[in-house]
This record gives C-alpha cells, sequence and structure tokens, in this order.
C-alpha cells in the first residue's frame, strides 16, 4: 500500500464513524477516534480518552485539548490534539503551525493549573473542565506531559524534532503523528513504530555485553546497564519500553517496590546482587568490539518483559527523590528475535515474557495471545463468511486479528489486484483486534465498569475469565455459534457507537462509556424481566444489522444512561473515573427502564434458548476433534516418530499415550477426534518439555 492509498483508507474509516449529517465537529470527533484506536492497537496508548475543549483563556490565548491519557506506569500526562482537514490536497504542518497547535495545549494546562479557567467556560464543554480539573490534581505527582498532534497531514520535511518545552518545572515533549508516521506503523510487520535505542546516547560507547546464547531464531546476550542510563532511558521513552501486558501489570500494581527502594537507599552498591535485572527483547541489535571487549551500540523494537518494577522505581527515585544512582548497574538479559514470520515472531516474544514473568505476579492470562481461545476466533473468523447482505455478490469475513499487524501483513507481497480482493472480501470495517472483542463481551456479560477502565485493563479482565472457564468448558466457545454470536455483539456495540452520534440527545463527550453501559443495561433488562430468553443474536449475524426494534429499546436505554453516568455522587467528580466504579454500575443497574413489547417479541424463549446451548457445545465438542484430527495428520508420521524417540529418551510415556503415539507414527493411521485430542496434548506437553518440531 502506497502512502496515498492509506490515506484514502484512513479518511473512509473516519467517514464510516459518521452521522448521515456530520458538522465538522463530527468529523474532527471521528479522526481522533479512528487515530485513538489506531495507536492503542499500536501500544503508543493504553486508555486514550476523548475529552474535548475549545475556547479562550488567559491573554487571550485559544485553549484546545481534543483527549488524554494519564499513563500510572511512567507518571505523565498525554494530552492530543488534532488538525483534520479530510481532504485529500492539504499543505505540509510548518514548524510555526505545529508549535501554534500545540501552544493551545500548554495554554490548556496552565490556565486549569493556574485556575482560570473556570472563570470563562463555553456552553458544553463540561469535560473539558474535569479534564483540567484532574491536570490540577494529578500535576505535583506528574514527571512530565506528553503533547501529541494528530493529523492527516504531513508534518513538513523542515521540521526536525521540536524541542522540549517545560510548564510549570514539569518537561513537556511534543509528538507528531502525521499521515507518514502512522502509514509507517500501519506498514510495520509488528503493528506498532519500531523504536530504535541508541544506547551510546546514555553509555558512552555502548553497554558491555557478552554473546550468552543462539539458535536458528533468536540470539542471546548478557549486558550491564548504569542505573542512571536505566532511569534516563525510562525518562526519555516512558512506558513505551514496556511490553504490553508487563506495562498493564505495572499500572495495575503500583509500580514503587518497597524492598528495590530500600536497596537504592541504604546499599545502592549491592543492588547488582539483590535484583534479578531485567528481561529485554528486540529484533535487531548492533554490538561491536572494541578494545575494552563487546558492546551493545543499539537495538531495535526493544522491550522491557520482564523487570518492569526495577525499571520504574529507579526512574522514580531519581525524578522524585533525587537518589544517587551512580553506584547501582543493572544486569539485562537480552533476546534478539531473528523469526522473519511475524506471527512465529509475536508468539516467540509473548512466550519469553510469559516464562520471564513466571516467578512474580503476572499471571498467564496477561500474556493471552498465544491462548487456544484467541486461536480459535482467528481460525473460525477465516472460515465463517457473513451472510450476503443488499446485493452483493461474494462473501465478506469478519476479520480477527489474534497478533498485532496481521491484517495488514496478509496484504504485504499482493498485487494492487490482490489486495483490492482481499480488502473486499476482508474490509477493514470488519476487523476485530482482540481488545475489541474483550469490550464486545465484557459489556454483554454486564461489566461497563471494567470495560472503562480501558483497552488493556478491559483486556486482562476477560483473560482471567477466559483463562478460567476455558479448560471446563472451552468446547463452548470454540465454534460456530459462539463465534457468530460473537460478532452479533460486535455489530451491536458498533451501532451503538453511531447510534449515540447522531443521538438529537447527544451533547458530546464519554461515548465510550455511554456504549458499554447501555449494552449492558440491556443484557441485566433481558436477565431480570425475561429470566431464560435470549436476545436473537443469529438473527442479528443473519441480517448483519439491528432491527429496528432493538435500535429503539438501545437509543431509550442510552439516552437515560447519560443522565446515570454524569451525575456522581461528588460535585465536580471526573466523570471517566465514575465510570470506572462498581457504583456507578449500580445507578445504572437501579434505573426504571422496561424493555419494549417490540423487543420482547424478538427474545428467543427458553426452550429454544436451552437447544442453542446445547447444540453449541455439541457442535464445539466435534469441531475440536475435527481440528485435532486436522492437526495430527498435518504434522505428519514423520513428526509423531521423531516425537517418540525424543520421549524415549528425555521424557518416558506408557499406557494408551504410548499406544496413540506409535500408532500415529505409522503412514495411513487416522485417529478418532477423542484420540487426536489426546495426541495433541502430548505433543504440547513434550514440546513445554523442550523438544523441537525439525
Amino acid at each position: 500500500m502506497e502512502l496515498d492509498d492509506f490515506r484514502e483508507e484512513l479518511l473512509d474509516a473516519v467517514q464510516m464513524r459518521l452521522p448521515v449529517e456530520p458538522t465538522k465537529a463530527d468529523r474532527e470527533f471521528a479522526f481522533l477516534c479512528e487515530v485513538g484506536e489506531r495507536l492503542i492497537q499500536a501500544e503508543e496508548f493504553s486508555d486514550f480518552i476523548p475529552s474535548h475543549f475549545m475556547g479562550t483563556g488567559s491573554k487571550n490565548r485559544k485553549l484546545r485539548v481534543d483527549g488524554y491519557e494519564l499513563d500510572e506506569s511512567d507518571d505523565s500526562m498525554r494530552l492530543v490534539i488534532t488538525d483534520f482537514s479530510g481532504t485529500k490536497q492539504t499543505d505540509a504542518i510548518t514548524r510555526t503551525k505545529a508549535e501554534a497547535i500545540f501552544g493551545q495545549l500548554q495554554a490548556f494546562v496552565e490556565d486549569a493549573l493556574s485556575g482560570r479557567l473556570w472563570n470563562n467556560v463555553p456552553a458544553g464543554m463540561d469535560d473539558g473542565l474535569e479534564l483540567a480539573g484532574m491536570v490540577a490534581d494529578k500535576h505535583p505527582a506528574l514527571v512530565r506531559y506528553r503533547f501529541y498532534l494528530f493529523t492527516d497531514t504531513n508534518l513538513s520535511e523542515r521540521v526536525k524534532d521540536l524541542p522540549q518545552g517545560e510548564i510549570d518545572g514539569h518537561p513537556v515533549e511534543y509528538h507528531v503523528w502525521d499521515i507518514g508516521r502512522l502509514f509507517t506503523v500501519s506498514s510495520s510487520p509488528f503493528g506498532a513504530e519500531e523504536l530504535e535505542i541508541d544506547f551510546t546516547k546514555f553509555v558512552p560507547g555502548g553497554l558491555p555485553c557478552l554473546a550468552a546464547s543462539q539458535a536458528e531464531d533468536y540470539q542471546g546476550y548478557l549486558a550491564v546497564i548504569p542505573g542512571v542510563a536505566l532511569a534516563e532511558l525510562y525518562d526519555s521513552y516512558g512506558s513505551k519500553l514496556l511490553e504490553g501486558n508487563v506495562r498493564s501489570y505495572l499500572s495495575a500494581s503500583g509500580k514503587i517496590n518497597k524492598g528495590i527502594q530500600a536497596t537504592i537507599r541504604k546499599e545502592p552498591e549491592r543492588f547488582f546482587v539483590y535484583n534479578n535485572g531485567i528481561s529485554a527483547t528486540a529484533t535487531e541489535a548492533i554490538i561491536v568490539e572494541t578494545a575494552l571487549g563487546q558492546r551493545l551500540v543499539s537495538a531495535r523494537y526493544f522491550q522491557i518483559v520482564n523487570g518492569g518494577q526495577t525499571t520504574a522505581s529507579l526512574h522514580v527515585a531519581r525524578g522524585k527523590d533525587n537518589a544517587d544512582l551512580g553506584a547501582i548497574h543493572v544486569q539485562m538479559k537480552l533476546s534478539v528475535v531473528t523469526a522473519r514470520d511475524t506471527g512465529k515472531l509475536d508468539d516467540m516474544i509473548q512466550s519469553i515474557a510469559m516464562y520471564s514473568n513466571k516467578q512474580n505476579k503476572v499471571s498467564d492470562a496477561d500474556f493471552f495471545s498465544n491462548h487456544p481461545y484467541h486461536r480459535a476466533m482467528e481460525r473460525l473468523s477465516r472460515r465463517v463468511p457473513a451472510p450476503r447482505t443488499g446485493d452483493a455478490q461474494y462473501d465478506t469475513y469478519w476479520f480477527y486479528e489474534r497478533a498485532r499487524g496481521q491484517y495488514q501483513n496478509e496484504q504485504s507481497g499482493l498485487t494492487q489486484t490482490q489486495k483490492r480482493d482481499f480488502q473486499r472480501s476482508n474490509p477493514r470495517a470488519q476487523l476485530v483486534v482482540k481488545t475489541d472483542l474483550a469490550k464486545f463481551e465484557n459489556s454483554w456479560r454486564q461489566l461497563p465498569n471494567i470495560v472503562s477502565n480501558g483497552a488493556q485493563k478491559n483486556f486482562t479482565s476477560f483473560a482471567e475469565y477466559i483463562g478460567k472457564v476455558w479448560g471446563e468448558n472451552g468446547h463452548t466457545f470454540d465454534n460456530d455459534i459462539y463465534f457468530k454470536e460473537v460478532i452479533a455483539r460486535a455489530i451491536i456495540f458498533r451501532s451503538v457507537e453511531k447510534l449515540v452520534s447522531a443521538a438529537d440527545w447527544y451533547e458530546g463527550g464519554y461515548r465510550a462509556n455511554i456504549v458499554t453501559y447501555s449494552i449492558a443495561k440491556l443484557a441485566s433488562m433481558i436477565e431480570l424481566q425475561k429470566p431464560g430468553y435470549l436476545l436473537g443474536f443469529k438473527a442479528i449475524w443473519d441480517r448483519q444489522v439491528l432491527s429496528d426494534a432493538l435500535s429503539g429499546q438501545l437509543d431509550v436505554i442510552a439516552k437515560d444512561v447519560v443522565m446515570a453516568i454524569t451525575t456522581p455522587p461528588v460535585d465536580r467528580m471526573n466523570i471517566t473515573e465514575w465510570c470506572k466504579k462498581r457504583e456507578c454500575w449500580e445507578n445504572v443497574l437501579a434505573l426504571p427502564i422496561r424493555l419494549s413489547d417490540n423487543i420482547v417479541a424478538e427474545l428467543v424463549p427458553p426452550d429454544e434458548a436451552r437447544n442453542i446451548e446445547r447444540g453449541q457445545r455439541q457442535q464445539g465438542v466435534m469441531d475440536v476433534g475435527i481440528h485435532a484430527q486436522t492437526d495430527v495428520m498435518l504434522k505428519g508420521a514423520a513428526y509423531w516418530s521423531a516425537l517418540a524417540n525424543w520421549a524415549r529418551q528425555h521424557s518416558p510415556i506408557f499406557g494408551m499415550e504410548a499406544d496413540l503415539l506409535r500408532n500415529a507414527s505409522r503412514m495411513g493411521w487416522t485417529p478418532t477426534p477423542l484420540q487426536a485430542s489426546r495426541l495433541i496434548k502430548v505433543s504440547e506437553r513434550l514440546e513445554g518439555e523442550g523438544f523441537k518440531r525439525s
């Protein structure tokens, strides 16, 4: 895909978010949400929240902000402003224009801190006032501000890095996400910005290191990094250095480890001895020979997968406590993953992260992309076509992206004609990423307060749920019926987003919270008012749109939900924070809304609902067995023979398992579905113990 094609695709995606008669504000909001969601997927953000304010401040300065994220992992406040043209031909953004746009963010923060912002508040800007209150409240604990500009134009080639600014002693960074930078990330095989760290900027000559291990798909190194350098590295790049699950864990658990802090203060010279150090991954590394030995000069797509607390604690000790880190050195294990298949590469990085964290509180559920649930959703999404609607003469699919960048990577190497065919069959509007799926499912599971915690935290919660029920009832999920229901819930979620945006009662702000709370409220109403009945997900899947009755019911619910979630118990309490609390959900639960007769007529009665559930389980058992049979046959007799030989030497197996393995090693034998499932479990266990496929 070329840059012009990408820009056209981005504008099309923005257009799909718009109501029938959009205003300029609607277009800017749609652009903000589209780019924000893409940067969440790229892990530039983890909990980006739209929050618009525009007005005039002190000294007649323009004030504006469009969104924010409070990054608790690195004590930074990220504030976003947009510059959206929406036209095909645009002028490049000059330094003067970029500085003027960022100046509006600076003025907003300064007036929020001084209290002047409250003196002249335009109508409809209440959500911006709440953000101003949060800025004033959080400011003393912040280490820095990170200002972001989202634009569909290009930053002028004459503009180099914008110099760092300052607000009340806090440094301010400037990040421009123009169309070129967005295109680069979309083209990346990892679906993320491939950050390259130049270690010579932090340690003259680079980090002392030794080659430690090597295999076909990775190279291992041991390095030592001064504590000052690690803290400065984190100051410069923040939580972007942390693998996504580690970032989420750090934010949720509180990053300050008292033991680490005590060692920093009392015995810094023993930090290397007492601390386990950090583990990191990269896709490339430059190692040079010097008179003093090998030095690690730089690393590409550098991610800390273990040791987030160590890193953040050094950052806090240096920045807030003025601790002397001069005597501290930290050991670092660096795994340079050289696999070229991006799916395998993503799996390997997550496996490294998971095994690196086995000894602490990060659960396996946090490293969820490799879970069979994800693989089942991926497989089903490629196999089950959506019903044709209107005059369509071809099948389309709801493309499930288990690993970042899969949708884009599927198109790499294709001709323009092949790309058009792929996009016709897999339209971007039917792309579902794993964090989206978690929103759809947890909304229907009546957990809107959890969904309101942000994409990554909600995803972790959903992962924990699936991790618990998969072993007991995994068949419930691995089948066509469940997949179609998931997509029906996706259609509901995205339809409510459009419904809210177009509603005459919607005054802007909190759309994400309104959507999840409205869907959860509908689910609770059906459960409480019509016990045993189900919403007709099959009908939604068959039509690929909501019925008029369902749209009307959701409109009624959403209108009442707005009042409930925007009336917190404490005056001027931040609405976004209020929506994260269980008490907010209890208020919405108490709303006296009745199901309409039209929607009741569409519900699936209890007898039919039980048949659907029974059929789902039966199909799941059958599908899992068929998938296992296919997997056994694809692996081939040579694989099973090699596995049997390895087992005899390293992990002997007996009884039925040994008999099955012996049979699988012979050409012409076909296992039953149950036998195939047992064989797959044996292979997974032995591969976990060290067997490698040839």
